[in-house]
């Protein structure tokens, strides 16, 4: 009989440049909680490419100044998850009203992550509500085009972590992404989860 081996996710919600401004949830309390989380597996949003390259200058603040230095405390594995190179920032809405709208959604976003200003409360209940809210209205202004592109490339996300999932199944995997993907890309891991994938709060993992 085959033993079921289950792999342990949790997903670690970021706030881009944001952490390098003074505020709980900086640089440097986002690398001290991944080298305590000390995963197996840390799939963090940057290309295979770009990875091997070493050509991490476009790469995220976060994971140049703070996830890499977490890594090369522990024996955590950095797998590159990210289909291409495109972020929230990359997808836009058509010039006039709807440029200013989405303007305005993005400036109460990082208001709200502001207010958050801990770790603990951009993982809670209140901002995973306000920050879905604000990026739903968001994504409603941006061209058709850049909404189905921001869909295709939240599955391809899916599909690079089930893969990476797949081949070392049965560890401790941390996600790490910008809290603007968390809202698209957790129910798409959700639909796979059950005996071989548990998705737990990234304090649980």
């Amino acid at each position: 009989m085959t033993t079921l081996t289950t792999t342990r996710l949790a997903i670690l919600r970021t706030m881009g440049a944001l952490h390098s401004e003074p505020l709980q949830y900086d640089l440097d309390s986002l690398r001290t909680l991944v080298v305590h989380l000390a995963p197996d597996l840390l799939c963090a949003d940057i290309t295979r490419q770009a990875w091997e390259s070493g050509q991490l200058s476009n790469a995220p603040l976060e994971l140049r100044q703070a996830l890499l230095p977490a890594i090369a405390q522990t024996d955590t594995v950095l797998v590159p998850v990210a289909p291409t190179e495109q972020q929230f920032d990359d997808y836009k809405a058509p010039p006039g009203f709807r440029t200013w709208l989405a303007q305005r959604f993005d400036r109460l976003l990082r208001w709200g992550q502001r207010k958050a200003n801990r770790p603990e409360a951009i993982h809670g209940m209140a901002f995973e509500t306000f920050c879905h809210t604000v990026c739903a209205l968001e994504e409603m202004t941006w061209r058709a085009a850049d909404r189905a592109a921001y869909q295709a490339r939240t599955a391809a996300l899916a599909e690079n972590i089930l893969a990476a999932i797949r081949r070392d199944p049965g560890g401790r995997v941390l996600v790490v992404i910008r809290c603007q993907w968390h809202h698209t890309l957790e129910p798409l891991l959700k639909k796979q989860a059950g005996n071989w994938l548990q998705i737990v709060d990234y304090r649980e993992l």
